[in-house]
């Protein structure tokens, strides 16, 4: 297990972002480095990557606020601001060592220091490591996303 730390994401750490979530964070399509650059516009503050001592990125976490969700709604959450945890990696070889943990934590600490205090996530069903660490951390499930395939004919 190697030395580690949790740092602001930058620019330049862009690049080995995209890579770990071409691998790791596929949903529905796949992240292009525009995807990527504009998820780091929106939310710089909220983005961190975790390096080891030689400077490479071993993972990274990001979040928003989501703005425009009506009274009523927010009253029903029992919720004043909802942030939503974007993206999430670490590189498969570095998992179980605190990091995955570090960077949620980093971010849920920007979120509360903004007002921020319901956060929403996906996550897709074959993650049961990413739903454990979820779990460990408070996050309840709210809801299913079910799919079906259609047929053309019955």
């Amino acid at each position: 297990m190697g030395l580690w730390k949790v740092r602001k994401c930058r620019r330049d750490d862009l690049s080995e972002v995209l890579v770990l979530a071409e691998r790791y964070t596929s949903f529905d399509a796949m992240p292009t480095m525009p995807d990527i650059e504009m998820i780091y516009e929106r939310n710089e503050d909220n983005f961190f990557v975790a390096e080891d001592e030689g400077g490479n990125v071993l993972g990274f976490a990001t979040g928003y606020e989501k703005k425009g969700i009506p009274q009523e709604v927010l009253l029903s959450w029992k919720a004043k601001r909802v942030g939503y945890l974007d993206l999430m990696a670490v590189d498969i070889l570095h998992r179980k060592q605190g990091i995955g943990t570090a960077l949620l934590n980093s971010v849920l600490d920007q979120f509360k220091g903004q007002g921020i205090d319901t956060v929403h996530l996906d996550v897709p069903f074959m993650e049961q490591d990413a739903i454990k660490l979820y779990q460990k951390l408070g996050f309840k499930t709210r809801s299913y996303s079910m799919v079906k395939q259609a047929w053309l004919a019955l």
